[in-house]
């Protein structure tokens, strides 16, 4: 019996359609060996998966409008290393042995252990959505460690020499505002996003309702804060209304900014003068500094996060700890000076 002919098209090219994996495909080619090669390839590459890649840009159209704006640039960065790295391998033949290669190859980088924290997540994700999506087995970055020895990006406290020239600018705009993030522990984006109306000077009280983000941007954008935690209201200690309520405006105004918040190239204008005025601080230092005014003055660990807007205890402990283990070491060095 003769071999049945493949379709050929009034344009010239053969055809064949196929149900592959309940799904209708036409494959056209100038030959039958041709069809018939990228019905093979095709079968071949239904068989092993999507690519690293193609799995990751599924991940990122679904993850990206789900992040803050703050965090997609880190996200982002996080998936593109990853696609340099995995990209045209199918998504199920990553092993955990390959991803612990790459992790190490960041470390051997030079990366902080937190950015390298960060490309485990990413990664950790864009591996689950294949398991999801495409019955991958497992997930081959699920019980991947961090490797040891990586650089910690330590946050410190601000000298006392920065807290007291700090102290002396208060009667400058600029020195205000460093002044108002030492005695409030707000993040940057939260003070920047303040109107006059969230601050209640009968109550004592500044309620935090919103952050400004930049995200590439000069001017802000306001969104509520990233989490819930964020959403509170925290002491407005008589120090700081002494010399914040003076400059009081209208209920919808910014406190530092006016009718539109502060731009990030004023924030940064503002930073730099304070640098060439000898006070070279950063607004999460600040912060650190009042989590430790919350720890001289007893506050306890459940009620400092909420003052803070730590969304887990275990950040503020983690502070606290640091300051505990401070206070013994000068507490050994004063009993080893001392004598009967």
């Amino acid at each position: 019996m003769a071999k049945k002919r493949m379709y050929r098209r009034p344009d010239g090219l053969f055809e064949k359609k196929l149900t592959i994996g309940g799904k209708r495909v036409v494959f056209r080619a100038g030959s039958e060996r041709e069809v018939m090669q990228k019905i093979a390839a095709y079968q071949e590459r239904a068989e092993r998966g999507p690519t690293f890649e193609e799995v990751a840009g599924e991940w990122w159209a679904y993850k990206q409008p789900r992040l803050s704006p703050n965090t997609v640039p880190g996200y982002r960065l996080a998936m593109e290393r990853a696609i340099d790295r995995f990209g045209d391998k199918p998504a199920k033949e990553i092993t955990p042995s390959m991803v612990k290669a790459y992790l190490d190859a960041l470390a051997h980088r030079g990366y902080a252990r937190r950015t390298v924290s960060q490309h485990l997540i990413v990664l950790r994700e864009i591996c689950a959505w294949a398991c999801e999506n495409y019955d991958a087995a497992s997930n081959p970055a699920a019980l991947v460690k961090l490797p040891d020895g990586l650089r910690k990006g330590k946050r410190t406290m601000p000298t006392q020499a920065q807290i007291d020239a700090i102290k002396a600018s208060v009667g400058s705009k600029d020195g205000l505002f460093l002044y108002f993030l030492m005695y409030t522990g707000l993040r940057l984006g939260e003070a920047l996003a303040l109107r006059w109306e969230d601050i209640d000077a009968a109550g004592s009280m500044i309620h935090v309702q919103r952050s400004l983000y930049f995200a590439g941007q000069n001017q802000g954008q306001l969104k509520q804060p990233k989490t819930e935690a964020g959403t509170r209201s925290v002491l407005y200690m008589e120090r700081l209304k002494a010399v914040l309520e003076p400059h009081r405006g209208a209920a919808g105004a910014y406190v530092f900014g006016g009718d539109r918040p502060m731009t990030k190239r004023g924030y940064y204008c503002l930073l730099d003068r304070c640098r060439k005025a000898g006070i070279d601080v950063t607004p999460h230092q600040l912060r650190h500094a009042f989590a430790t005014l919350c720890f001289e003055a007893g506050i306890p660990e459940k009620t400092a996060q909420g003052m803070l807007g730590h969304a887990q205890l275990s950040t503020t402990m983690d502070i606290y700890a640091e300051l505990r283990q401070k206070k013994l070491f000068e507490a050994a060095a004063a009993l080893n000076a001392a004598d009967l």
